[in-house]
Order: structure tokens, then C-alpha cells, then sequence
């Protein structure tokens, strides 16, 4: 277990370094990402349909793209690396490190996450600042929610970086993947049961009954919380498998760190 901290320790460290190392290029990504908020903000109609998230609102479109923004960076977070260390041909190497490769890629993941928690926090801040909104921010409530619905978008992540260890270049179909996000942020799964079974759609749902309604984890049921779990753990183990089946295609094929 020591080794495993090491291990998170590590990925924690490289993040932070990368980050100072190229902090023009990470300001601007931040800076982007704001102005991609402005343009909802005004009104801007091929991205205004994250407001279904809550009823139309500006409350409900500062949740949604907050969330979407969550979504798309855990996303990124487990595809972009499998991609990078291809590129970089050290791919392979992570494969020969003494932790498996699951846990080098659960390290990487959760490093992400808290640093993804920061940039999420920042941009929630200034939105909240631009829009004059109100949002119920319950991190106890929303914390356990947040992770559930979260696995959605890793399962996405692995699935996408298992297919690109096969087909190497497939940056113009990821591209898509973001306005698929945004498909299921805006997912009336609250309504629909069907759409309950989409990746991160009831869990979306839910963060917006805190966020905007002003529940609480109490209010939303244990039941409903499992769900959650329940729909994101079976995406992220097809994800999984996704990748693996994709892996052992390009070991087989002797490409697994060729780009």
C-alpha cells in the first residue's frame, strides 16, 4: 500500500510540474474554456442546450456547463494520456513499471481529478461572478453524486484511448465526443427513465436537483445514489473492457507504443 501512495505521490508531483513548467499554455486553456461560457452566456444557441440541465434557467446553464466541464476534463484525462504516451513512446514502459498498468492508469486518473477540482472550482467562481447566480454548493451532498457520475465519463475516456491504441489517429471523432457530453448533461433523465441508462444523464440529473433546487443527499434518497453507482460502474467496467479487448488487439499486432 506504501508503494501505491508513492505511486499517487508521483502523478500528483508531474501534474503540478507540468502545470508550472507550461503555465502560459495551461492559462490558456483556462482562459478558453471561460470564453466558451461567455458565448453561452450571451446566448450563444448551438451551446444553449445545457440549460435543459435545469428547466432553461441561467442557474441551470451555469450547473450544466460547470459539470459538462467536469465531464470533459476526466474524459480527456484517461485518453489524452494513453494518446501522449504513444506519441512520446513511452507507453510501453508503463507497462514494465512494478505496479500494473490499472494502477499506474487509477493513479493518473485520480491525480487528475483533484487538479481537474481546481480548475473546475476556479471557472465555477468566475461564472457564478459574470452571472450574479446563486448555487446551492453542498459538497457533502454533492461529492458522493459528483464520483458516481463521474465514472460515466472515465469509462468513455478508457474506451476512446483503447480504440485510439488501434487506429492511433482519431483526434477528429474525439472531437465529437464533447458535443456528446453535452448530449448528456441536457438529458432529460429525470423525466425519461430510459435515459437514466446513458453515461452521467441520472447523475447529472441529481447534481442539478442539489445545485439549482437546493436538495440535499437526504432529500435524494440512498436508492437513487446506488442507481448512480450502479449505471456508472457497469459503463466504466464496458469501458474497461473496451480498452483491454483494443489492447491485446495492438499487442498482438506488436503496434501497442508505435503512433
Amino acid at each position: 500500500m506504501f508503494r501505491k501512495i508513492l505511486l499517487m505521490q508521483a502523478f500528483i508531483k508531474k501534474e503540478f510540474i507540468v502545470s508550472k513548467r507550461y503555465l502560459v499554455n495551461s492559462l490558456g486553456g483556462v482562459i478558453t474554456l471561460y470564453v466558451i461560457f461567455l458565448l453561452m452566456f450571451g446566448g450563444y444557441q448551438g451551446l444553449r442546450s445545457l440549460a435543459g440541465v435545469g428547466g432553461g434557467t441561467m442557474e441551470g446553464l451555469v450547473a450544466g456547463y460547470v459539470l459538462w466541464l467536469f465531464m470533459l476534463t476526466t474524459y480527456q484525462d484517461a485518453w489524452y494520456t494513453l494518446r501522449t504516451e504513444a506519441q512520446q513512446g513511452t507507453l510501453e514502459q508503463l507497462y514494465m513499471s512494478v505496479h500494473s498498468f490499472g494502477w499506474v492508469m487509477g493513479a493518473k486518473v485520480v491525480a487528475g481529478f483533484f487538479f481537474n477540482l481546481l480548475l473546475v472550482a476556479v471557472l465555477l467562481g468566475a461564472a457564478l461572478l459574470t452571472t450574479g447566480v446563486t448555487l446551492n454548493i453542498d459538497l457533502l451532498s454533492l461529492g458522493p453524486v459528483l464520483i458516481g457520475t463521474l465514472l460515466g465519463s472515465w469509462a468513455i475516456g478508457f474506451a476512446i484511448g483503447g480504440i485510439t491504441l488501434v487506429l492511433k489517429r482519431i483526434d477528429s471523432y474525439t472531437q465529437m465526443v464533447q458535443f456528446l457530453l453535452i448530449a448528456l448533461v441536457a438529458a432529460p433523465a429525470g423525466r425519461v427513465l430510459w435515459m437514466r441508462l446513458l453515461p452521467c444523464s441520472f447523475g447529472s440529473a441529481l447534481i442539478s436537483r442539489i445545485m439549482v433546487d437546493g436538495m440535499n443527499l437526504t432529500q435524494i434518497g440512498m436508492g437513487d445514489l446506488l442507481l448512480v453507482y450502479g449505471i456508472g460502474l457497469v459503463h466504466l467496467g464496458l469501458g474497461c473492457g473496451i480498452y483491454k479487448l483494443c489492447e491485446r488487439k495492438a499487442m498482438l499486432q506488436g503496434t501497442l507504443g508505435h503512433y
